[in-house]
């Protein structure tokens, strides 16, 4: 494959290095979209930037069939996302173009979110700082160290529905990091050496009384937590979701927080967003809000870059392994 005339277009996040070693393989960069302004390009600004290009690197920008077909010297796309759901793949496919993603690029982020979150819920952190900012020291009347006592996190059963690659680093982070007892559900799989598998997602909210959602969202797991499985982990139980919404019935978790039926809830993603400013959510004083942050970190860029530069030159490999001129 010549070097003397190859673009890319960049629209994702990306560091100095990362460009830098596009440009030492032969390409001539163009920046623009997400990555560039903190907009995602329209269509039209896509096929203008993109339908000279040999390679693409994106995040937010959604490439199309259309796209695609206006744009035929495209080889290769790689999506600074864990599932290309914003790329058109049987178009890529029909076009013989060459799609590459990068999982597990914020695995360590949401990981460290999590472990976070159970800390902040189980010892009252968010609620005591929000009362101290509020109403002051005293809880009515009486020293805080009384109202805002919690649990350290290392005696309690937590459970992780999905042992991917973020529920595996979760699962490590609480055995060797605080000697917890975990317990997991995923008909996937089988055996892990930080953590228990129990038979059924019934019996995980059962025995456990901190439940963190790793699931990926699909006809088997959407709506799978129901009232009866908020009911199973009770008045003390503690629900994080840094994964889906759309694993929880929304109803359902609103009124068993509404009604004290569970403890609390840390929700990092929502079945509608962005979260309007009135919304429910917002108003239970047992449920921590974050505005789907869980991975974002400044780590996740570098290491979707990585990822990209490893698969650009498995493409490159392979491209020049095809030219005759090669051989």
């Amino acid at each position: 494959m010549s070097t003397n005339s190859k673009r890319a277009l960049v629209t994702c996040e990306s560091t100095p290095k990362f460009i830098e070693q596009i440009q030492q393989r032969g390409f001539a960069i163009h920046q623009a979209g997400w990555g560039k302004s903190g907009i995602p390009l329209d269509k039209a600004s896509l096929i203008t930037a993109l339908k000279d290009c040999d390679i693409a690197f994106i995040e937010l920008e959604e490439i199309d069939a259309e796209v695609i077909e206006k744009c035929p010297k495209l080889g290769l796309i790689g999506v600074a996302r864990g599932t290309p759901i914003n790329v058109d793949l049987a178009a890529c496919k029909l076009k013989g173009i060459s799609v590459t993603t990068t999982p597990a690029r914020n695995a360590d982020a949401v990981a460290d979110y999590c472990i976070a979150m159970m800390i902040v819920a189980s010892r009252s952190i968010f609620s005591s700082s929000l009362h101290l900012r509020e109403k002051g020291w005293n809880y009515e009347g009486q020293l805080p160290y009384l109202k805002f006592r919690g649990f350290e996190i290392g005696n309690k059963k937590i459970g992780l529905y999905g042992l991917g690659n973020i529920g595996l680093k979760v699962a490590k982070r609480l055995h060797y990091g605080f000697g917890v007892k975990v317990f997991f559900y995923d008909p996937f799989v089988e055996i892990c050496a930080e953590a228990e598998k129990v038979k059924s997602l019934d019996e995980l909210f059962e025995i456990c009384d901190i439940i963190s959602l790793h699931a990926p969202i699909n006809e088997a797991t959407k709506n799978s937590i129901t009232q009866d499985q908020l009911e199973k982990l009770g008045r003390k139980g503690v629900l994080i979701n840094a994964a889906r919404a759309g694993l929880i019935e929304e109803i359902a978790l609103l009124e068993a927080l509404e009604q004290n039926r569970i403890k609390g809830a840390v929700l990092d993603v929502f079945w509608n967003e962005p979260l309007e400013s009135n919304s429910n959510w917002l108003k239970l004083e047992n449920v921590i809000c974050t505005p789907h942050i869980a991975g974002a970190t400044f780590d996740v860029i570098q290491n979707h870059c990585e990822k990209l530069i490893s698969d650009l030159d498995y493409w490159l490999t392979r491209e020049m392994d095809r030219n005759p001129d090669n051989g």
